[in-house]
C-alpha cells in the first residue's frame, strides 16, 4: 500500500494523468482510503506548485494538476452514497482579491466537501465585500481566504477589516491559506493559517462542531 501512496505522488508530480488514475483505481481495490488516496495527491500538487514557483512549470500545468484532481475526486466519489444534507454549517472559500490562484482553493474545497463539509466558493480574484456579503447570505462562521501573491496579504487584511466593520468579525473565524505564515496571520488580523488542507479540515471541524467562538491567536 505505501509503495501505492509514494508513486501516487511522484505521478501526480510528473502530470502523469494515466498513471494517477490507474494508481487511484488500484489503491482503491486493495482498500486504501479514499481520503489518504486524496492526500496524496495534495502532496503531489504540492510539488506542481514548487516547481511552478521555480519556473519548471507553467501556468498550464498547474490547470493540468487541477484537472487531474477533479477527474481523481469524481473517480473516489463514484460510488459513495453522497446525500443533500451535510455535516457541518457552510465554509466560505475564496481566492481574495488581486489573485487568481486557485489550485489549493480547490483541492482543499474538494476534499472538504468529500468529508460532508457545505462549502460556498466564491471563486477568485474576489473583492472583500462578497465575503462579506456571503457571510451574511449563510450566516457563516468560518471564513477561509486565499492567496498566493504578497499583493493578497493586503486583500486579506482589507476583508477581515470589513468583516469588523459589518460587526460579523466577533463571530466569524478567519483561516487564510496560501503562501502564508504566521507573520502573515498577524499582519491580516487572521485567527489561523494553514499551508495544507488536512490543517484547514481539522480547524474547521473544530470550530463547526464544539459551536464555539475560536480567540484569536496571539
Amino acid at each position: 500500500m505505501l509503495k501505492i501512496q509514494k508513486m501516487l505522488v511522484g505521478a501526480m508530480a510528473r502530470l502523469d494523468e494515466t498513471m494517477v488514475i490507474n494508481l487511484v483505481k488500484q489503491g482503491l481495490q486493495m482498500g486504501i482510503n479514499p481520503y489518504v488516496l486524496l492526500e496524496e495527491i495534495r502532496l503531489g500538487t504540492d510539488r506542481v506548485g514548487e516547481l511552478y514557483s521555480k519556473g519548471e512549470y507553467f501556468l498550464s500545468d498547474l490547470i493540468m494538476a487541477s484537472e487531474i484532481f477533479k477527474d481523481v475526486l469524481a473517480l473516489v466519489n463514484q460510488d459513495r452514497v453522497v446525500t443533500a444534507q451535510t455535516l457541518y454549517p457552510t465554509v466560505i472559500f475564496g481566492t481574495v482579491e488581486d489573485d487568481i490562484h486557485d489550485i489549493g482553493k480547490n483541492i482543499t474545497t474538494g476534499i472538504m466537501r468529500y468529508n460532508g463539509f457545505d462549502i460556498c466558493d466564491l471563486g477568485v480574484d474576489v473583492p472583500g465585500q462578497k465575503f462579506i456579503e456571503a457571510v451574511e447570505l449563510y450566516n457563516s462562521r468560518v471564513v477561509c481566504l486565499t492567496g498566493l501573491i504578497t499583493e493578497a496579504f493586503d486583500s486579506m487584511k482589507n476583508t477581515i477589516d470589513l468583516l469588523e466593520e459589518a460587526g460579523l468579525r466577533a463571530r466569524t473565524t478567519v483561516i487564510i491559506g496560501g503562501l502564508v505564515n504566521e507573520s502573515v496571520r498577524k499582519y491580516t488580523g487572521a485567527n489561523y493559517w494553514a499551508t495544507d488542507c488536512t490543517k484547514v479540515i481539522e480547524l474547521c471541524r473544530n470550530i463547526l462542531v464544539t459551536n464555539k467562538r475560536i480567540v484569536q491567536s496571539s
